[in-house]
């Protein structure tokens, strides 16, 4: 937890005596890290099979391993706070926070296997870890420079205002109690009723909604193409489709 501490809070001698490297190398040295990480939690957890106290003490090396390897992609994230910029630290932050969280998780569920008989706790939680560091290593999985990493949020943020879009066609076109399929969805059995005809209030507040959305959708194009992509200029948002 202390090192996620450190993680979160806002350091104040990334300015002092760490050198300025090229980020270029620190994304290597970062990816490289996680393979380590990956080697070593693999180790701990063949070592530490709790039917297999014999080999117990064949995981020092590799819980030492794991340890000091935590440390350095802590460090390699505080070396890119040097010269990154904000999109691009969040995006690696992000993955070293997740992996961090996976390996505490996984030691705990070491903690857990050795003390219940039979447990699988920690093949399920290292399972975990090996996910999240297979992710961040696929190809263009980690942005190369900020540019790229504001696209990939663009992308992301993008998606999920299409789905809002939907949601709130789906609310007006699924309102009324005129609409021409009615279907039993099963819900009425449950006491609920899915299709109800909205009040007022709710359709002024669906409306200002759509043109927040729509302004929204409007926007992303524009981004979009100051930073020379168009990945977003082909869509239409369903709010406009069916206006």
């Amino acid at each position: 937890m202390a090192v996620l501490a450190a993680l979160a809070g806002k350091l104040q001698d990334t300015n002092g005596d760490y050198p300025v490297t090229e980020f270029s190398v620190l994304r290597t040295d970062f990816l490289s890290i996680l393979s380590l990480l990956y080697a070593a939690s693999t180790k701990v957890a063949l070592a530490l099979k709790p039917d297999a106290k014999a080999h117990h003490a064949a995981a020092l090396v590799p819980l030492k391993d794991l340890s000091n390897n935590v440390a350095a992609l802590l460090h390699s994230v505080r070396l890119m706070r040097q010269t990154q910029a904000l999109t691009l630290l969040a995006e690696y932050e992000s993955t070293t926070r997740d992996v961090i969280s996976s390996i505490e998780h996984f030691a705990e569920g070491l903690h857990n296997s050795l003390s219940q008989a039979n447990s699988t706790n920690h093949l399920v939680a290292v399972a975990k870890v090996h996910e999240l560091i297979d992710n961040a290593k696929k190809p263009g999985a980690m942005s190369l420079d900020n540019k790229a990493a504001v696209r990939k949020k663009l992308v992301q943020d993008y998606e999920s205002l299409m789905d809002v879009a939907e949601e709130i066609q789906g609310m007006r076109h699924s309102s009324g109690p005129d609409d021409e399929e009615c279907f039993d969805d099963g819900w009425e059995e449950l006491g609920l009723i899915s299709k109800q005809e909205l009040s007022q209030e709710e359709g002024d507040r669906l409306e200002k909604v759509s043109i927040t959305e729509d302004f929204a959708n409007l926007m992303y194009p524009i981004r979009y193409s100051v930073l020379g992509a168009s990945s977003c200029q082909t869509h239409q948002s369903p709010a406009q489709t069916h206006r």
